[in-house]
């Protein structure tokens, strides 16, 4: 007992200034739990060890935490039989380096971080009992568990370590000053705070226009025109034409002079039609590399369900992605400061997802499409009025063009 009041002493002391982290993005605490297998130093008369970890996290931000943890291992000895074991109680700081998402959906996303610690170690090694100090040094991944849109912040987590100790020459094994251990990790990390993000609500679809009726199988279609020049929406490059105007088969303005889309390039010199109004183009009229912030995209209060204001602009900018097959999309979502930390991430990641989500049912491909909630952590302005806190909330559009 006195042994293990002194290895908490020992580590409650230690103060680490190495780096550190959130492995699940969690503002909050959160709880990991872990099997673990040991790779013994070479010199240890034993079996390589086995054992568990458990761990409770204190995020100190969006990609640092700081983490306390507790190994219990076992070894089977070798010679005389009978086993060694192993306690360790390490501080650590944990530092990720974002998540990684793959377009393609073969793989899955992940975080990968790394760790260090210092901390101490209580072993008994052929029945020689002796407290070391040691450090800590790896590397992890981690991946988000999610099912559909829920999302509560589970994550799986895989370490890889490298547990040096202080051993003086009076402990087993004898004559050598420092052992290294390897260990390798794989385990669950779950917040301690229940904070269940929502699952993305769509808004109905439109009523139809239109509806065509087929004589023969009696089948349904809805068909919509929003400038009623004859060509559906599903294939018109130019939704705003004027009323009135003569047409081609893309639902674009013959008429000469004509700038449907606004953006400064007239329709018979425009390859690019159907533009959204705000977007930066070239000389034929094409979106360029961007990135904007759109305070119309809007959403219900305390949710990520969408307004009908900001549906009306993310039609324009589907029909801008559905003009230019080469331009992808990264959708973040910001928020103000008046929710927790935690909270606020949550919902900016809702958001990001819904008009992901719109944009996927308006007709595109879902690989062209990635997301990202940053919270409260990148305000336009500062969040000291509410109609500052207005401007922060949104949703920034970074257009990516292929090579």
């Amino acid at each position: 007992m006195l042994r293990h009041a002194l290895l908490a002493i020992t580590l409650v002391g230690a103060a680490p200034s190495t780096m550190a982290l959130s492995a699940d993005d969690q503002r909050g605490y959160y709880f990991a739990g872990f099997a673990n297998y040991e790779l013994a130093d070479p010199a240890r008369d034993s079996d390589d060890g086995y054992g568990f970890q458990a761990t409770i996290g204190r995020a100190l931000g969006v990609n640092n935490a700081l983490e306390l943890s507790y190994l219990n291992q076992r070894r089977d000895r070798g010679g005389l039989g009978g086993k060694d074991y192993k306690h360790v109680l390490s501080l650590d700081y944990v530092r990720d380096f974002g998540l990684r998402q793959f377009q393609s959906g073969l793989l899955p996303d992940f975080k990968p971080y790394l760790l260090g610690s210092i901390g101490g170690v209580l072993e008994d090694v052929q029945g020689d009992s002796h407290l070391h100090p040691a450090l800590n040094l790896g590397a992890g991944l981690l991946f988000p568990l999610r099912i559909g849109f829920w999302d509560w912040g589970w994550g799986l987590r895989t370490e890889v370590k490298g547990l040096v100790q202080y051993n003086d020459r009076k402990s087993e094994p004898a004559n050598n000053a420092f052992l290294a251990d390897a260990h390798f990790q794989i385990g669950l990390s779950i917040p301690l705070v229940w904070n269940p993000r929502r699952p993305v609500t769509l808004p109905p679809p439109r009523e139809c226009q239109l509806s065509v009726v087929d004589p023969v199988t009696g089948r349904r279609d809805c068909i919509n025109d929003a400038d009623r020049d004859g060509v559906p929406d599903s294939s018109d490059a130019c939704p705003a034409t004027p009323n009135g105007d003569r047409v081609d088969a893309k639902g674009c303005s013959l008429e000469k002079g004509r700038d449907a889309d606004a953006d400064g390039v007239l329709d018979n010199d425009d390859q690019c039609p159907g533009t959204a109004a705000g977007l930066m183009v070239d000389a034929k009229g094409c979106a360029i590399e961007q990135t904007l912030s759109l305070q119309a995209v809007t959403f219900e209060s305390d949710s990520a369900v969408l307004t009908g204001a900001a549906t009306g602009v993310l039609d324009g900018i589907a029909t801008t992605l559905g003009g230019q097959a080469n331009v992808s999309l990264d959708i973040g979502g910001h928020t103000d400061d008046t929710a927790s930390d935690a909270y606020n991430l949550a919902l900016s990641k809702q958001r990001a997802e819904a008009v992901r989500q719109y944009l996927i049912a308006r007709g595109i491909d879902g690989a062209r499409l990635s997301t990202q909630g940053y919270g409260e952590a990148q305000p336009l302005v500062a969040n000291d009025s509410d109609a500052n806190r207005a401007l922060n909330r949104r949703v920034d559009f970074k257009l990516v063009l292929a090579p």
